[in-house]
């Protein structure tokens, strides 16, 4: 009888874990929305300023993605761990980037709003 109060009482106990736990090895979700909206920002910085050369686009993005990490005091490797996992993981992708375009649409209406 002991066995199986012990097997029920683990499978309770994994039950009751959150699958909405995001490892410590990742950024979460509120750090990695403004990190990915200012990517975004970068991505489209460089698309505007080299439109027809493709080389120096690519350049650029480059080194505006390595100023976006440095401001956010991440690395390369931080980063794109966590974006692969977000991506392996679509229900939480999911929230982040809803939560990235409820970010953007904030960032819109403020400066909206400080032009009136």
């Amino acid at each position: 009888m002991k066995p199986f109060i012990l097997l029920l009482a683990i499978i309770s106990f994994a039950a009751c874990s959150s699958d909405n736990d995001i490892p410590g090895d990742i950024i979460g979700i509120d750090k990695m929305k403004v990190i990915m909206w200012d990517m975004i920002r970068a991505g489209e910085m460089a698309q505007n300023n080299f439109t027809t050369d493709t080389a120096k686009m690519a350049k650029r993005s480059k080194e505006l993605f390595l100023q976006v990490f440095a401001i956010h005091n991440i690395t390369k490797d931080e980063f794109y761990n966590s974006y692969h996992y977000y991506e392996s993981h679509p229900d939480k992708n999911k929230i982040l980037l809803d939560s990235v375009s409820n970010y953007s649409n904030r960032r819109r209406m403020d400066m909206f709003n400080r032009l009136q």
